[in-house]
């Protein structure tokens, strides 16, 4: 039989393991990357080089290429830049078709190799071609 102050000890160790558990959980569900969208500019009406790029700030090596998406658009390549971070193309004219003046929010999405997802989100302007 225990006494009442091992049932107490016990107890409180399985409150923090929870507690711990619980904020480990949390932690690991998501993480915030940064995102650079090139162009800036997004010019409706007019083909910019056909792909529009995405410069992560999360290293290429911890990447499941085949979950990266933005604004719901699968990526078309995924490389690492210079610094070992992720580069993801995706093609203008799919992420065109949901954009609209003035300007749209841009989201990438992903999960690391391990599982984790992770998203970046960033605004750019969009604009109407209108000729020169």
């Amino acid at each position: 039989m225990m006494s009442p102050s091992v049932r107490r000890g016990l107890a409180v160790l399985g409150v923090l393991a929870l507690l711990s558990g619980v904020a480990v959980a949390v932690v690991a569900s998501s993480l915030d990357v940064g995102l650079q969208v090139a162009p800036a500019t997004l010019q409706l009406g007019v083909d910019q080089g056909g792909r529009v790029t995405a410069h992560v700030d999360i290293p290429f090596a911890r990447v499941d290429t085949g979950t990266v998406t933005m604004n719901g658009v699968a990526a078309v390549a995924c490389f690492a830049d210079d610094c070992g971070d992720l580069v993801a193309k995706f093609p203008e004219a799919a992420i065109e078709a949901n954009v609209a003046p003035p300007s749209a929010v841009m989201t990438l999405t992903g999960v690391t190799k391990d599982g984790i997802p992770f998203a970046g989100t960033t605004t750019v302007r969009v604009t109407v071609f209108r000729g020169r």
